[in-house]
């Protein structure tokens, strides 16, 4: 093998491990020479992304090869970190156009929002490939970064992908404080969608018993439960239930459970948002007259 075939066969198995990404440093480091890159990115087969950092071949189109090329841009030890890595987590949808790294030292770069800020090990972790803030430093930082309904959306998503490290979560608080996360963690409740998160925020307001969330009943998954008032509550959004299958198997499923002795309530998420003093005053009275009857044997 020439020297030519041994550099692309360096660079390729090294982007072939990180989303087709790799530095100038690695190269080096690999026997690479600096002839032998710069011939390549004059021939466009080392694409630059960001100062030092490469796309191998062609530029990629992933959000794991972005976020990791702005954390090799940004130096030993950055970590991507707030939205960028709520989203590389799974526990948002949406991350910003400019991926978020945190680092120690001062380190800005075009493209990409620097926070400045220190990290212990155990905040630091690795996902996909890419260097991140752990998943409930994570959480913290997006503490201090969105709106209490999004963060609220946060915390239950972790909760409901049993991911959520409420020992973790509080470590890094004592670091970076919100009272906001402090009383989600203490109310803490594993929900699916947005609009679960609604309902649970509609029995606080209205001073309803707090039910229990996810729980198994009849061989299937439910969203909300009163298990002494054997009431349960469905949601029912379009997003997860606007198919002609997915109506029927909810209808099929409530048949079952009421033959079962349950009380099944179900609403849509237009409901909870135009009239939830209506949905709270039929919870409240279910939960009355189940109270009253002994269960069914």
């Amino acid at each position: 093998m020439d020297g030519q075939s041994r550099d692309d066969a360096l660079i390729g198995a090294l982007a072939g491990s990180q989303h087709g990404v790799v530095t100038r440093s690695q190269l080096l480091d690999a026997g690479v020479g600096r002839g032998a890159i710069e011939h390549r990115i004059a021939a466009g087969r080392l694409l630059p992304m960001h100062r030092g950092v490469y796309a191998v071949g062609h530029m990629p189109v992933t959000r794991e090869a972005a976020w990791l090329a702005a954390v090799f841009a940004c130096g030993v030890g950055a970590l991507l970190s707030h939205r960028s890595a709520g989203a590389l987590w799974g526990v948002r949808r949406w991350a910003p156009a400019r991926p978020e790294v945190t680092t120690s030292t001062q380190r800005r770069r075009p493209g990409i929002a620097v926070h400045v800020r220190r990290t212990t090990a155990a905040e630091r972790d690795v996902h996909l490939g890419i260097p991140v803030t752990s998943l409930a430093r994570t959480i913290v930082d997006l503490a201090h970064t969105l709106e209490v309904d999004e963060l609220e959306r946060v915390v239950r998503e972790a909760d409901f992908q049993r991911r959520l490290d409420v020992s973790a979560v509080r470590a890094s608080l004592v670091r970076r404080p919100s009272p906001a996360l402090v009383d989600l963690l203490d109310r803490r409740a594993p929900t699916q969608s947005r609009h679960e998160d609604r309902f649970l925020r509609l029995c606080q307001r209205f001073g309803l018993p707090a039910p229990l969330t996810q729980q198994r009943v009849g061989g299937r998954t439910v969203d909300f439960m009163w298990p002494d008032a054997r009431l349960i509550v469905e949601i029912d959004s379009w997003d997860a239930h606007g198919t002609p299958t997915a109506f029927q198997n909810d209808r099929s499923a409530s048949n079952g459970l009421q033959l079962s002795g349950y009380v099944v309530l179900r609403f849509t998420d237009s409901e909870l948002e135009r009239d939830p003093a209506r949905v709270a005053r039929l919870v409240r009275r279910a939960l009355a007259a189940q109270l009253t009857v002994p269960p069914v044997r």
